[in-house]
């Protein structure tokens, strides 16, 4: 078991898998690196309804305002991210980590100081194909956990 990320958008498209165990190293040192942003998901959930139902209220449920409304909650994030946040790393529910969180988690990997990223490179043994990717993603439309 482990974590599979796509590139979004992208054909063909490129996956990147990380087992149960590598997936919780790397989190744990985007953490320490200040790459994760953590979100009250209530928050986000309020700015996707609004987002996929603008200046209304939604319409009754059914397959397209599910849809919209799912899809919205995908793709919501921090209107100024500081990372990519926590739960669309954490959950396989198809999350949008969008270009904008991507970079905002790779100036943060460059801000930190220089010790602490050697160390995650040292440890980590896919950590620079991870930031590599990341790099891809974020030069494209993003990438989704599956």
């Amino acid at each position: 078991m482990g974590r599979a990320f796509q590139l979004e958008a992208v054909t063909p498209t490129a996956t990147y898998f990380l087992d149960h165990f590598t997936h919780d190293r790397i989190l744990r040192a985007m953490t320490g690196l200040g790459m994760i942003q953590d979100l009250e998901i209530l928050d986000l959930a309020r700015m996707a309804l609004h987002r996929a139902f603008p200046g209304e209220q939604p319409p009754a449920a059914g397959p397209d305002t599910t849809a919209a409304a799912l899809e919205a909650l995908r793709a919501v994030g921090a209107a100024e991210p500081t990372g990519i946040p926590r739960h669309k790393l954490t959950t396989a529910e198809g999350w949008l980590i969008t270009p904008a969180e991507i970079t905002a988690a790779l100036d943060a990997y460059q801000r930190a100081p220089f010790d602490d990223c050697a160390a995650a490179r040292d440890r980590i043994d896919d950590w620079q194909p991870w930031i590599d990717f990341l790099h891809l993603a974020g030069d494209h439309n993003g990438l989704r956990c599956t």
